[in-house]
């Protein structure tokens, strides 16, 4: 494989100075080196700015507040005329051949526009909350099929003339959500391939709350992703929201339906342990790696919080699915 001239590494930052520094540490230490590296400093008022300076990174400041990360990174790449175009999130520590394993999925084949990777099993928080939601993300990239119908921007590569041709990321998005998402959409419309690399991974420094996490999960992923799946830009089959996600998500349903009625009708138990077992089942080598990585006590959280995450995943596309129904009938 030929490399192209040109590799531009874009991170957008916001008040990253807990992470920022073993970010650009990685970054180094590729063995693919970036031509450049690019922060967008998204009015940050902690010591981010410093850092960047310290490694010699280009600056693009926001002095105003904070923008989001959609919006940052479109501005940095107007900086570059670089061919691939590599995003990472400041709080993401990639491996030193992650880099050129998503450039060579790029530039093996033309038809393909954009790769991405994958967290891996060991992210630097063990928390409960952050465990369960890095492995989860770990496990579903690790999982879901090479040609994908979305793009991550955690740590995502691109070519700058898809990037340019799309117009880059939807600057609607006034904070992280699922921009990367839309993207992705709209890439796969105008005929152009996305690869999932699981090869091609990068630790997670991010320490997620429970609260924290709920909110992401409802506010900037769930309910924006069912927006763009009513909306009929994209037919819905993305990395977890395949028919088997969904068949899981009623099972979850069924858990606290039939666990209610069964307080009324003891028979109905048998049903309720039938839905638990099916559940567990279903899901038995995520929870697997849950034990391997966290023990017994993340496994049971583990557990109940991803019986949750279906349960509130499921709730908001029925409240978008029903909120849409309603406005195309009023109209």
């Amino acid at each position: 494989m030929t490399s192209p001239s040109t590799l531009a590494v874009i991170i957008p930052a916001y008040n990253a100075e807990a992470t920022l520094e073993s970010c650009l540490v990685a970054i180094a230490a590729s063995k693919r080196k970036p031509t450049e590296v690019i922060m967008f400093n998204d009015g940050s008022t902690d010591t981010t700015v410093e850092i960047a300076e310290r490694h010699g990174v280009k600056i693009v400041t926001n002095d105003k507040r904070a923008q989001g990360p959609a919006i940052g990174r479109n501005l940095a790449t107007q900086e570059t005329d670089a061919d691939i175009l590599v995003f990472i999130d400041a709080d993401v520590d990639v491996h030193p051949n992650s880099i050129g394993l998503l450039e060579e999925s790029i530039l093996t084949e033309s038809d393909v526009a954009a790769a991405f990777g994958s967290y891996d099993d060991a992210p630097l928080s063990n928390r409960i909350a952050a465990l369960y939601a890095n492995l989860r993300h770990h496990f579903h990239h690790q999982t879901s099929a090479r040609d994908a119908s979305t793009f991550w921007s955690g740590f995502g590569a691109i070519r700058r003339s898809d990037f340019v041709n799309i117009n880059g990321f939807d600057a609607a998005y006034a904070e992280p959500s699922i921009e990367d998402i839309d993207l992705g959409t709209r890439l796969r419309n105008a005929d152009r391939r996305i690869l999932l690399v699981p090869e091609a991974m990068a630790k997670h420094c991010k320490d997620w709350g429970l609260v924290q996490l709920w909110r992401t999960d409802v506010f900037n992923r769930a309910l924006p992703w069912s927006r763009l799946i009513v909306s009929r830009v994209t037919d819905g089959a993305d990395l977890n929201t395949s028919s088997r996600e969904k068949v899981i998500a009623i099972t979850a349903h069924c858990i606290w339906l039939f666990g209610a009625l069964s307080f009324f009708a003891p028979l109905i138990s048998i049903a309720f342990f039938g839905a638990v077992m099916f559940f567990l089942a279903a899901n038995r080598k995520f929870f697997i790696l849950l034990a391997r990585r966290g023990g017994s006590r993340l496994l049971i959280a583990g557990v109940i919080l991803h019986w949750l995450y279906y349960i509130y995943s499921s709730l908001a596309f029925a409240f978008i699915k029903l909120t849409h129904r309603i406005m195309v009938e009023a109209h």
